[in-house]
């Protein structure tokens, strides 16, 4: 179990550096087609379609990563205000339940994806990708989320304490 852990890791934690390096690529690449476009030169045709589909892989590859640093959006006055155990016991229940809604998304996702493949369906763009391998990284980001609030479920005393201590460290 170590070693899927270590491996699952590694992958969210690429994910999120994959999703992180997009983002500054196209916040280097906006001025320069705007500089472009000004000076007459042409223009990168496909950028703002590319900063949209990119952004839309990004935002859900990189979602495992923020649950497991616990930087995502939660309120935890109800935890906060139990005992630590019972905060433990309602934070299983939570990851459960969040996994069961994760699997749910994923199944139909899959069920998407496969729908998308058969029909062979593309979008009226000029950047045209076909929507199955947009619905496949549904599936796959729902898929990893699962995993994640699983192992968050079988963490979940030490993460609260964790996340306690971390506070400070994470958002704005």
């Amino acid at each position: 179990m170590d070693t899927f852990k270590v491996a699952f890791d590694r992958l969210i934690y690429a994910l999120a550096a994959m999703s992180a390096v997009s983002i500054g690529l196209y916040s280097t690449l906006i001025p320069i087609n705007l500089v472009l476009i000004k000076f007459q030169l042409g223009n990168i045709w496909w950028l703002y379609e590319g900063v949209e589909y990119t952004l839309y892989m990004g935002a859900f590859l990189a979602a495992p990563w923020v649950l497991q640093r616990g930087a995502h959006v939660r309120v935890d006055v109800l935890l906060m205000s139990l005992s630590k155990p019972a905060a433990a016991r309602l934070e299983r229940v939570i990851d459960l339940f969040g996994s069961i809604i994760c699997l749910v998304l994923f199944v139909y996702g899959v069920r998407a994806t496969i729908s998308e493949f058969q029909d062979g369906t593309i979008p009226d763009k000029v950047l045209q990708i076909n929507n199955w391998y947009m619905m496949a990284v549904f599936s796959f980001s729902f898929l990893l989320l699962a995993i994640e609030f699983l192992l968050r479920s079988s963490r979940s005393e030490d993460s609260i304490v964790a996340e306690e201590e971390a506070t400070p460290e994470t958002g704005f």
